[in-house]
């Protein structure tokens, strides 16, 4: 019995190391697979249970005007964030987290119970939120320091300079178009955990700071233009305004502003309307502004001088089917008062000389019906169809600023042109982007100034519009100490169900100043003013506080001495006959609004043209004689084309009635007869011969 003893307990004792050896190789074996077969597997698991990557949103490149004044810089702010590990009471937390940050309490307890290791509670936080969260003392709360952008002159330049979300991405303007060189490289956060819970973190990368902008605009300049728009608005009772100052000969852009506005630090209480730059997205009408270009366009091809008599008709021209009036009538005017005066009439003869393909082709050089590439993001192209798909009519109310779409920086931008002698230079709000890595000028890149009229034609347009600034329907732009010139402008905005509306209308003034030497050149645009509503009314006076206290902060010379300029205050007081003089309002013509791809127009319009009817010619001549003047022989109009007819009875001082379209198959008087200068001749036109 003894003796059996250890035999059993021999057997006993290998069984135990047999097992213990096989544990032991199983231990290896595990040991083995986990440390070097799935370490790479492991490593990275581990690595997630433990750790977290994040991004720092870097401190984005300041915006400076031209004056290097802060438009826009970065701020140090905290962010406060999560580690719901280390959270044992994650509904009471989330509660507490969410009352103070005013944030939904349901939405936090969901971001703390979704993730272990990291989660975003509120970023960027105003400081005292801040210290209310610290003196909570939650446990697995913390903070990181990271930028925000802030715009300390709040709504001033708004539009221009954009706004940036909260991935520290911009979202609209300079921000938005030039966010490669200012948002900089984002910087690299490790959040750590231990077993134990702990969160300890450490910098992966540091954060790089973008390049900084530095504009063309000035601060001073832009508060005064947004200051005067919005007085005018507010008085006006007006649904907006917009308003540029640019300086001709290089093209920089002092100011931009708009009313309605936004604070872009709190850009999300406003509607996205207000967040529009309507100086490059909005599309309108020019209006009487536009005859300018007309008018230039005819004395560059030497198709008229400044001193030619044109009859402006009594206050009446037909076309096809369409009669187009002036606000008063008129009988013979030069080619410098047809401007002054504002003439619908006169201008659509100047325009039937040129003809459709040579004034598209201008208005194309002028920078119409396309973008000015400004630096700017999405801008509009305006509306200038080929001169293929004009009609008849469609000459007439082009040349005169109907059924062409411009946008506001478009206008300045032209007349900039006559401004500087005839060079058309694209517009710039970036003066430079600068850093410790670079230094460059955007503008360099782009095309340069090119010449679109002569110095001479540029010249005698320059004096035309200082012609309207004295005696014409500007005369309320006119400054104390300095020559001005410009043009006013009345466009009726367009129904929704089509045609022309009578009691809505976009108030425009165009012009520069000083006359010899420009400094400024200056668009102002009211939108829907109420009571008083002409371009020369409403628009001309903001034209003339921003021009005089602009010139005067700029320190340019006076060229006219102040004794010569009246008070102004009676100009202002002016009714019924200084009205007499504003620009018109063409009523005949039916038009349907065009399609714009989403691009909102004000007041734009393409012409419907319907086929003309072919009449007879109703009554016989009348005689117009003017006393004192020899009489004339009336032209051979047949077979001519309407154009042919509009420059050649001009030219023999006759007023011409046109019924139809293609070319004259009737006229009345007959050709060779004699009549008075002034005298009426009616043709009718028919395509078919």
């Amino acid at each position: 019995m003894s003796a059996k003893r250890p035999k059993v307990f021999q057997k006993r004792l290998g069984l135990l190391v047999l097992l213990f050896v096989a544990w032991s190789c199983l231990i290896v074996f595990r040991l083995v697979d986990l440390q070097i077969v799935r370490y790479p597997e492991m490593r990275e698991r581990a690595r997630r249970q433990q750790t977290r990557v994040f991004e720092i949103s870097p401190k984005r490149g300041t915006i400076y005007d031209r004056r290097n004044r802060e438009l826009a810089v970065s701020i140090k702010v905290e962010s406060v964030f999560a580690v719901p590990l280390e959270i044992s009471d994650k509904p009471r937390t989330a509660s507490r987290l969410a009352a103070t940050l005013g944030l939904d309490p349901g939405k936090v307890r969901r971001r703390l119970e979704g993730s272990r290791t990291f989660c975003w509670i509120k970023r960027k936080v105003d400081f005292p939120q801040v210290q209310k969260v610290r003196e909570l003392g939650l446990p697995g709360v913390y903070f990181e320091t990271e930028n925000k952008r802030f715009y300390p002159k709040r709504e001033l330049a708004a539009h221009v300079l954009g706004y940036v979300g909260m991935d520290n991405e911009g979202l609209g303007g300079l921000e938005h178009l030039y966010e490669r060189d200012v948002r900089g490289t984002p910087g690299r956060i490790l959040l750590h955990t231990d077993a134990r819970k702990r969160y300890f973190s450490s910098v992966e990368r540091p954060p790089t700071a973008g390049a900084d902008l530095v504009l063309t605009m000035d601060e001073s300049i832009q508060y005064l233009v947004e200051q005067e728009l919005q007085a005018q608005v507010e008085k006006s009772r007006a649904r907006g305004g917009t308003a540029i100052v640019m300086n001709p000969a290089t093209g920089a852009i002092l100011a931009m502003a708009n009313v309605p506005t936004f604070n872009p630090n709190h850009y999300g209480r406003y509607s996205e309307s207000a967040w529009r730059n309507q100086a490059i997205l909005n599309i309108y009408e020019p209006g009487s502004t536009f005859k300018v270009f007309t008018a230039a366009t005819a004395l560059e091809e030497g198709l008229t001088t400044p001193e030619e008599q044109i009859h402006c008709m009594n206050g009446g021209i037909v076309i096809g089917k369409h009669r187009i009036r002036d606000h008063k009538p008129f009988g013979w005017l030069s080619v410098r008062e047809v401007i002054a005066r504002s003439s619908n009439v006169g201008v659509i003869q100047l325009g039937f000389r040129i003809g459709k393909q040579r004034l598209e082709r201008y208005l194309r050089r002028y920078g119409f019906g396309r973008p000015t590439q400004v630096d700017l993001p999405g801008e509009a192209r305006g509306l200038l169809r080929p001169a293929s798909d004009w009609h008849t009519v469609t000459l007439g109310t082009i040349s005169m600023g109907q059924g062409i779409g411009v946008t506001p920086l478009q206008m300045i931008t032209a007349a900039g042109m006559i401004a500087n002698g005839g060079y058309w230079i694209p517009p710039r709000v970036v003066e430079r982007v600068r850093s410790d890595r670079v230094s460059r000028n955007p503008s360099e890149a782009r095309a340069g100034g090119r010449r679109v009229l002569r110095r001479q034609t540029a010249e005698t347009i320059k004096e035309m519009m200082s012609l309207v600034v004295a005696e014409g329907t500007g005369r309320r732009a006119r400054l104390r100490g300095f020559s001005a010139a410009g043009k006013t402008g009345t466009a009726q905005k367009v129904e929704e169900r089509g045609g022309y509306s009578h009691t809505r209308f976009i108030a425009s003034f165009v012009g520069f100043a000083p006359v010899a030497n420009p400094a400024l050149s200056i668009v102002v645009l009211i939108d829907e003013p109420r009571g008083l509503y002409y371009g020369g009314q409403v628009a001309a006076p903001v034209f003339k506080k921003i021009a005089e206290k602009t010139l005067n902060y700029l320190s340019v010379s006076p060229d006219q001495p102040r004794q010569e300029w009246r008070d102004d205050s009676r100009v202002a007081e002016l009714g019924a006959e200084d009205n007499q003089l504003e620009e018109p309002l063409s009523d005949a013509v039916s038009w349907n609004p065009a399609s714009l791809n989403g691009e909102q127009a004000l007041g734009l319009t393409e012409a419907r043209v319907e086929a003309s009817q072919e009449q007879d010619l109703v009554g016989g001549y009348e005689d117009a004689a003017i006393d004192g003047l020899a009489m004339v022989a009336v032209p051979n109009f047949m077979g001519k084309s309407l154009r042919a007819v509009m420059t050649e009875g001009t030219r023999a001082r006759l007023q011409v009635e046109a019924r139809g379209a293609g070319l004259v198959v009737r006229q009345s008087p007959a050709p060779d007869s004699k009549v008075a200068p002034g005298s009426t001749v009616r043709v009718q036109l028919n395509r078919k011969l």
